[in-house]
This record gives C-alpha cells, sequence and structure tokens, in this order.
C-alpha cells in the first residue's frame, strides 16, 4: 500500500490528491540536524529547582516562575518541579497530578492568566523559545481515555501512566524541536510521540490503544480531528487509514530485533527519516 493506492481508495480529486500527499509529505527529509543548542536556560531552572526543594514547589512558581499570576493549588502537595533526561537533553518539568491544579498552572504559566480553549481535553504542555524550554505535565487519563477503554484494571495507575506516557511524547516534540527545529500537531509528529511515550510508560508499544487515543477506533478518545481539521473529508478518511497501516506496521517494528538495539534518540531519528510513507511501506 502506497499514499497513491491511498488516494485511489478513496476516490482523492487531483486537488483532493495533492492537498493530501502535501500533508503527509516528510518535513524531516531534508532538514539537516542542529548544533549542540544553546542550554544556557537550564542554569535558572536549577535554581528554581532548589528554591523548591527548600521552600516548596507552589512557592518556586509563584515567586520564580509566574510572580504577576500567583497559584493556589487544591493539592500543593503533590506539585512537583524536576529536571529530566530527555533523548534531547535535560528539560525542566512540572509534574501535576490535580486536574484543577495543572488547569490553572497552564493558565497562569503558558497563557498569561487567560484560560485557553479546549484546555479541559489537554494534558500537556511544552513550550519553547529563545530563552526557556520547559513541560507541564498532567495525570489526566492520556487522551481522555479511561483505563476502562484499555483493558486495564486500575485507574489511578492508569493516571501515573498516562504521565510518563505524556513525558515521552512531548520529549519527542522536543526532540525534533532540538534536532531539527521542526515540531508540528500533525500526524507524523503524534505518530513518533505516542510510541515514544507508550513504550516508556509500559515497555511496549500497542496500535489499538494508539489508535484508540487518536480516535481511529470509535471511543473516547479523538486527538485526530484536531490534526487533520483542515483537510477534505476524503483526505481525512485516507489520513485515518494511513494511521491505523502505520501504527500497525510499528508495533510489528517494535518487536524486531534492529528496534531493540536501537537507543530512544535513534529509533526518533529513524521515524523521522522514514516519513510517514516509509513507515507505512516498512
Amino acid at each position: 500500500m502506497t499514499l497513491n493506492d491511498l488516494a485511489r481508495k478513496y476516490g482523492l480529486n487531483s486537488e483532493e490528491k495533492q492537498i493530501f500527499k502535501a500533508y503527509c509529505a516528510n518535513r524531516f527529509d531534508e532538514a539537516g540536524e542542529s548544533e549542540a543548542p544553546d542550554t544556557s536556560f537550564l542554569k535558572v531552572w536549577e535554581r528554581i529547582i532548589d528554591y523548591a526543594e527548600m521552600f516548596g514547589a507552589v512557592q518556586a512558581v509563584n515567586h520564580m516562575i509566574c510572580p504577576g499570576r500567583p497559584v493556589t493549588l487544591a493539592s500543593p502537595e503533590t506539585l512537583e518541579i524536576r529536571m529530566y533526561d530527555s533523548p534531547a537533553g535535560r528539560i525542566p518539568i512540572l509534574y501535576v497530578r490535580d486536574t484543577a491544579d495543572f488547569e490553572q498552572l497552564a493558565t497562569n504559566i503558558a497563557f498569561k492568566g487567560i484560560r485557553p480553549e479546549h484546555l479541559s481535553e489537554t494534558g500537556a504542555f511544552f513550550l519553547s523559545n529563545k530563552t526557556t524550554r520547559f513541560i507541564i505535565l498532567s495525570a489526566k487519563p492520556y487522551s481522555n481515555v479511561p483505563a476502562s477503554e484499555l483493558g486495564l484494571p486500575d485507574e489511578a495507575a492508569w493516571e501515573e501512566q498516562s504521565l510518563i506516557l505524556r513525558r515521552g511524547h512531548e520529549c519527542t516534540h522536543y526532540f525534533t524541536k532540538q534536532t531539527y527545529g521542526i515540531t508540528n500537531n500533525m500526524l507524523h509528529d503524534e505518530i513518533m510521540a505516542d510510541f515514544v511515550g507508550m513504550y516508556e510508560a509500559f515497555g511496549f508499544y500497542k496500535a489499538e490503544w494508539f489508535l484508540r487515543f487518536m480516535g481511529v477506533i470509535p471511543g473516547s478518545g479523538g486527538r485526530l480531528i484536531f490534526y487533520t481539521k483542515d483537510l477534505p473529508e476524503n483526505a481525512r478518511q485516507a489520513v485515518s487509514d494511513l494511521a491505523e497501516r502505520i501504527a500497525y506496521g510499528l508495533e510489528s517494528w517494535s518487536h524486531t530485533d534492529s528496534f531493540q538495539a536501537m537507543t530512544t534518540a535513534e529509533r526518533i531519528k529513524w521515524m523521522c527519516r522514514a516519513g510517514l510513507e516509509g513507515m507505512l511501506e516498512n
């Protein structure tokens, strides 16, 4: 199966086919790898983490991260600020286990006190600019899919696994941003990020779960619509089919000796270079 085969299967006209192929184009294919990035921002975060260890994470947020928009959290004792050794290098992470606390922190830190639309459907933020980079993670059920839909017995354990899954997901975006200067909310990026996150949280990748997160398998998940909202309906159906085929291909890949021999960074690089079409044909 190729992209042309999918275009024919869904009866895409010439314009729809062009849009579909443009969406599936590999933006990493010609991107060179960046030189060693500037990590001077980490010094500020090291001071923030030291302050949090002495006076508490909420005090660190209110005094050093968003002093003009202080937060009052329902579960302040569960907030943690830690440095994480990601495949792209060290990055500060705020771990937030209470949903209301996460939404307040995200609003005050990332959005200058103005609550964004669809915040209740969001479980993480990766913030990156010239002077700082950091991640805010929640323990909401990943992609709003409850444990029961995945066949998992323990909702509390699923929340902790969701936190780890999100960390791997956001650190994959951080990796592509640091390495290639590219990160977008598109299928290619999201397939890679969910793959890494799920593998880190569980030690395996399950295509069915990814498809539930995306809403390709109907249920509580439905993220794919956000990544394909600008596509014609026929092209969106072709992308959904593409996602399903790639997901099962990646699950098979995850059981190979060559996969097992790779580091996380090498796995991300392979998926970047392969692109959607390469992963489809793998």
